[in-house]
């Protein structure tokens, strides 16, 4: 009875919160069910969304809150309401010598990045061009984010006017399901995007392999065994192919928000 009443007080709750990655330090996070519409069947399985850490209360709150908030921001005053929300979120996690590093001409102690949608995806053009007004507005900060939204016309065509910012980088996730399409979509817009390939077990992806490694150009493929608790597939290994070392255990997860974490320390995927 108790958390049937606490679930019913957070519907009425709003708010927009990032989440503090171990791995990739900042990012924005929304529900799968409701946002990850082009979604395979692989995907879904496999997903490390699909771990304890993810499933908590409080975690899955956050999501349902900022895809609450999202929406009603839309409805209410389009993408240009809800960019006015995101920009301050992006200048709440500006690092603390931001200031003074821009006037000494040096380097922060830790870059200024956001990863979108650690969890979750784009599922409408709307919210895509509220994160296009909030990048702009924020050149400095690095944002970057992997996608399976890129069968549907009008979504990818904003997505890609995203990804094609000089402080954005996307990556168009692919899996044995969906490689004929996300091959597709890197080959009609070459310089803006770069492949993120789903990495099963290797007789699983032993077909797909091959006509990755012909499309991609160098340095646009990185590879994400499938891992969860520690424990990953056996890696692929081609001179073609970058696996993630935070997967592979290169990079040691970091719970202090004061250093750099993996993701900003490796910076493959960073624009």
């Amino acid at each position: 009875m108790k958390t049937e009443m606490n679930r019913a007080k957070q519907a009425n709750q709003y708010g927009l919160e990032l989440t503090n990655n171990s791995k990739t330090s900042w990012a924005f996070s929304m529900p799968r069910n409701k946002t990850c519409v082009m979604a395979t069947d692989v995907c879904r399985k496999v997903c490390y969304g699909n771990g304890i850490r993810y499933q908590s209360e409080a975690q899955k709150a956050k999501r349902e809150r900022n895809y609450r908030t999202v929406e009603l921001l839309l409805d209410r005053g389009g993408p240009e309401l809800l960019a006015e929300n995101l920009t301050a979120l992006i200048d709440q996690v500006r690092p603390s010598d931001w200031l003074a590093a821009s006037i000494m001409g040096e380097k922060t102690r830790t870059p200024w990045t956001i990863r979108i949608h650690d969890l979750g995806d784009w599922h409408e053009a709307r919210y895509v061009k509220a994160w296009l007004i909030a990048a702009k507005s924020r050149p400095l900060c690095k944002l970057w984010f992997y996608t399976r939204s890129f069968q549907e016309k009008k979504l990818f065509k904003a997505i890609t006017e995203l990804a094609a910012l000089p402080n954005c980088q996307g990556w168009l996730s692919v899996d044995t399901e969906n490689f004929e399409a996300g091959l597709l979509a890197y080959a009609q817009e070459r310089g803006v995007w770069k492949l993120a390939l789903l990495q099963q077990e290797r007789d699983q992806v032993e077909e797909l392999l091959p006509e990755l490694f012909k499309a991609a150009r160098t340095k646009e493929l990185v590879s994400f065994p499938v891992h969860r608790g520690g424990r990953h597939v056996e890696p692929v290994l081609d001179a073609g192919l970058y696996t993630c070392p935070a997967v592979v255990g290169v990079y040691k997860l970091e719970s202090n928000a004061a250093k750099q974490r993996p993701c900003q320390t490796c910076s493959f995927c960073l624009p």
